[in-house]
């Protein structure tokens, strides 16, 4: 491997859900220096081969998990039966069930465990949600969420109780995850950032398709500082920048009157970003390779291999790391991507 393809600024084509947006350097990862400087900026921080030292210990659990998402996506395997067979020993969840949200085009399954303390119950409706990742059939990427309660009452925002025992859910299933939630080290560089202590908490676990991945979008909910995103097989690709300087990049490149009016300044462009719904704003973020050329200029690509570890900061709705993710490689890949909350709220 020649050190060019070791600090990751081998060319890169971008392609999404058919589009080529071009082929792209990505510059070398910012200095671990200034990561400080970039979390207050909401800037990414990349952490590149932060976990690779620890890839080998769960190599096993990373192939079953690919092989796991191959089965799902070709309908050979129901999560529900792999999540029972996973738990077949831990005594401390009780399978309680599975559902289909009729509501939600995305969502193959939601497969519902009970935790249990001394054969007592001790947090209900845990919940490991699979779905794909686009509405566009095209894109074949998966991704499983883990939380409790109702998705609709939000209850992962209003009470903690149950957080931890989701989290033990995920690690049941997908044991690799012990290796990112258990570093030290990496808790260490979030908490320093974070300024107190931490837990990694609704989990999800990504297996992004060639050509697929993630639009443009934020991670900014409430109680929530960030996420901690670490590619464990296979490669993506990232824009990622404050959602502020988003808005002023916007601003400058639309042209025609429409588009001026309502994103033509960085105020109104801030405000264009809000608006999930309109499609000229989503094709112009997602599908102008222009725009995408614009922001790879200005620092916002980001290449992510095995045992890289991506921080996205989160201060607040306008003060928080917009992203979008563009799968790499012929194969998909794994990821696991976690939400950074203070381990005790103020």
């Amino acid at each position: 491997m020649t050190r060019r393809q070791r600090d990751g600024r081998a060319t890169i084509v971008l392609r999404r859900r058919g589009v080529v947006h071009g082929r792209f350097t990505p510059p070398a990862p910012p200095a671990l220096a200034e990561a400080r400087a970039r979390w207050d900026a909401d800037r990414p921080i990349l952490l590149a081969g932060a976990l690779a030292p620890r890839l080998a210990r769960g190599r096993a659990s990373i192939r079953a998990t690919l092989a796991l998402f191959d089965g799902l996506r070709s309908g050979r395997v129901e999560l529900m039966d792999e999540v029972r067979r996973r738990l077949a020993d831990r005594a401390e969840f009780f399978p309680s069930g599975a559902t289909v949200d009729a509501g939600d085009a995305r969502e193959l399954e939601k497969v519902y465990v009970d935790g249990m303390r001394d054969k007592r119950f001790a947090a209900r409706a845990l919940y490991a949600k699979l779905s794909w990742i686009a509405h566009d059939e095209r894109d074949r990427s998966l991704r499983i969420r883990f939380s409790f309660g109702s998705e609709e009452r939000r209850d992962w925002q209003k009470e903690t109780r149950r957080a931890p025992w989701a989290d033990r859910y995920a690690e049941a299933v997908f044991p690799e995850g012990e290796l990112v939630a258990h570093d030290a080290r990496l808790a260490r560089t979030i908490e320093r950032l974070l300024g107190r202590r931490a837990r990694f908490s609704e989990r999800i676990i990504y297996n992004n398709a060639p050509g697929g991945g993630a639009i443009f979008h934020h991670d900014c909910e409430p109680h929530q500082h960030g996420v901690v995103f670490t590619q464990l097989a296979g490669e993506t690709a990232w824009l990622a920048l404050p959602k502020r300087e988003l808005a002023r990049h916007l601003a400058a490149f639309v042209r025609t009157p429409a588009l001026v009016r309502l994103a033509g300044t960085a105020r109104k462009a801030l405000r264009a970003l809000d608006r999930e719904n309109d499609a000229r704003i989503a094709r112009l973020l997602n599908a102008t390779p222009a725009f995408t050329a614009r922001l790879v200029e200005h620092g916002a690509l980001f290449r992510l291999r095995a045992g890289d570890t991506l921080l996205l900061p989160n201060h607040a709705w306008d003060d928080t790391c917009w992203h979008s993710v563009f799968a790499l490689g012929r194969r998909a890949s794994l990821a696991h991507s976690y939400g950074i909350f203070a381990k005790r709220r103020r």
